[in-house]
């Protein structure tokens, strides 16, 4: 199984210089390794990018069950995986790749430039999609090449040990009145936008708001207040929002299908509406026919009935 992760950094020299030198083999993708902070360097003088971001910081593990750190075949088809990740992720930046084997498990980390080659700008956007992104990736390289991808731990709730003290002692921590409260909210099926979800909070003595990729909630009347992340996976901005866009969705499906329902019904009624009404007029035309036919007969007998 291969996990990964990735952090920015303000020093790309300084993550070169750490990866190199335990490096038991190496490559690069769009730099050459041999020169990678000159060339990661120069870049950023070509560009003229300031910022506190270089470079970024990330690396791939793989399983000791999968692959031996000692092993220098395995050793090569570990950089090989991980060069496909990252050129795959990263195909206009300078990634230099470096395999260690100095723990139980084989890694190989990857310094990033942070600008990208085509544009001259660098990454900017949300940062927990770019992380999911390469998760994403890893996954599906490590896939093709016969190896397991990652099972993300899900932790419902993270508790700190100040908590865990005070539930010993029998007292209720406030993060567990936030957490009841939002438990509460969502038990009920009806709240399927971020608007219902925030208005039942603050009945039940919580507010919201979004700060940037997660939700920070405060206790009314207190200092009190903490991200989603630091109550659990469950509480974060990604968990609530999804559940709630599925309600929304289920619900749109629901009046979907009841109007879908509805229409044929009414369409039925209408079809057989228009046959009765034909049948009907099929029947007028049919007496019209017979009572005109009659009314010849009629005229034919009496003009033979005439004296000669």
């Amino acid at each position: 199984m291969a996990t990964t992760h990735i952090k920015r950094s303000s020093g790309a020299s300084r993550l070169v210089n750490y990866a190199e030198k335990r490096a038991v083999q190496k490559d690069g993708h769009n730099i050459d390794i041999d020169y990678a902070k000159s060339e990661l360097k120069q870049v950023r003088e070509i560009y003229g990018n300031k910022g506190s971001t270089q470079a970024y910081a990330s690396r791939v593990a793989f399983s000791p069950k999968e692959f031996d750190p000692k092993n220098t075949q395995d050793q090569i088809k570990a950089l090989e995986i991980a060069k496909e990740i990252y050129s795959t992720a990263y195909p206009n930046q300078q990634v230099a790749l470096y395999v260690h084997n100095d723990t139980d498990s084989l890694h190989v980390h990857a310094v990033i430039g942070a600008i990208d080659l085509q544009t001259g700008k660098k990454m900017h956007g949300n940062w927990q999609q770019y992380r999911e992104r390469l998760v994403k990736i890893t996954d599906k390289v490590v896939e093709r090449h016969g190896l397991e991808v990652t099972i993300p731990k899900h932790k419902p709730e993270k508790r700190s040990l100040a908590e865990i003290k005070m539930k010993e002692r029998g007292q209720v921590p406030w993060k567990d009145k936030i957490r009841s409260a939002i438990d509460t909210t969502m038990r009920e099926a009806h709240i399927s936008d971020f608007k219902n979800f925030k208005e039942k909070l603050e009945y039940l003595s919580v507010n919201v708001i979004e700060r940037g990729r997660d939700l920070t909630y405060s206790l009314t009347g207190t200092n009190y207040k903490a991200r989603g992340q630091k109550l659990g996976d469950d509480y974060k901005k990604e968990t609530i929002f999804n559940e709630l866009d599925r309600r929304k969705q289920r619900q749109l499906e629901q009046s979907g299908t009841e109007f879908s329902l509805s229409w044929l019904k009414g369409r039925g009624e209408r079809i057989k509406q228009e046959q009765q009404a034909r049948q009907n007029l099929a029947k007028r035309a049919e007496r019209v026919q017979t009572d005109t036919l009659s009314s010849r007969q009629s005229t034919v007998s009496s003009g033979n009935d005439r004296p000669r």
